[in-house]
């Protein structure tokens, strides 16, 4: 904790919802109290909770027992983005501005709670989800620790928020990084590998083996290869085409093409695009090596 943590919060107990989790390891270091989810807070015991991807549904009594309430701090510019996976839906729908919004916790609801305090942040081109986590999650703890210094200030100066704007990020479950050539567009499965990646698989269907896709390259250099204009035949989407020079492998989607560099093989694992080409599209016909999508959503 800093010296001005140290300043602002005289103690500070933990609820943790796994048994073992980086900050149930932190906080047992610090010699700090830790309780298991489900917890309910005792009346007259805290001034305020904070929580923090969370997931769960807090007992009204619990908000109710501490003196200010329980603020939360969500990765997005609220009422944008309300929901289970604010940074993966904010990556996926290349918005170019997110940020960190200080709000009060409601009883009964995710994430409609008054504003204390928002905080921008303008995303670079080509941010990662993984990325955008570890640059919210900095904004974050400055934003708790504004919030701590004057809370009575910011409670009583909080505003509703717009009913214009309100967007869902829905929880992504892992057959959603099933990708399905014919129907998304190049920069959505760009976007999605962006999103995804470090949190969910990316994969598609050789036959019936299961390939996840690893490393994409950037959508200009696909744009600079003018595969098309190498193709002899009518390219249907998941259409397989490796560039022997750039040693990428190009994958015909709905509107152009994508560009990868390594995949994940069964019993074989990491895998170069140059290695799967020799293991795999070359023993087919040109215009016989397609990758496809599999609807099994339990695979």
């Amino acid at each position: 904790m800093s010296s001005a943590c140290d300043r602002i919060v005289d103690s500070v107990d933990v609820v943790c919802i796994k048994s073992d989790c980086p900050v149930r390891q932190y906080a047992t270091q610090k010699n700090m109290t830790v309780y298991t989810w489900p917890y309910i807070l005792p009346s007259n015991t805290y001034d305020v909770g904070i929580v923090v991807s969370f997931g769960h549904m807090i007992p009204s009594e619990s908000i109710f027992a501490c003196k200010y309430g329980i603020i939360n701090a969500h990765p997005s510019l609220l009422p944008r983005w309300r929901g289970a996976a604010p940074i993966i839906h904010t990556i996926l729908n290349g918005d170019v501005e997110t940020g960190v919004t200080i709000t009060q916790v409601s009883p009964n609801k995710f994430d409609v709670g008054n504003i204390l305090l928002q905080d921008k942040y303008k995303i670079p081109a080509g941010c990662s989800a993984k990325t955008l986590t570890r640059e919210l999650s900095k904004i974050a703890a400055n934003l708790i620790m504004k919030t701590l210094e004057d809370l009575p200030h910011y409670i009583e100066n909080s505003n509703p928020q717009s009913k214009e704007g309100a967007t869902l990020a829905r929880k992504i479950k892992p057959h959603q990084g099933n990708i399905a050539w014919e129907k998304e567009s190049s920069l959505y499965i760009y976007r999605k590998y962006k999103a995804f990646d470090g949190f969910f698989d990316i994969y598609t269907f050789w036959e019936d083996k299961k390939i996840v896709l690893l490393e994409f390259v950037e959508p200009e250099e696909v744009e600079n290869a003018n595969i098309q204009s190498l193709i002899k035949f009518p390219a249907s989407p998941g259409l397989c085409y490796f560039h022997k020079k750039r040693k990428i492998l190009f994958v015909k989607c709905q509107d152009g093409w994508c560009g990868i560099l390594s995949v994940k093989v069964p019993k074989r694992g990491k895998i170069s695009a140059q290695d799967f080409y020799n293991g795999f599209i070359s023993r087919e016909e040109p215009n016989h090596s397609y990758f496809h999508s599999n609807d099994d959503k339990t695979i």
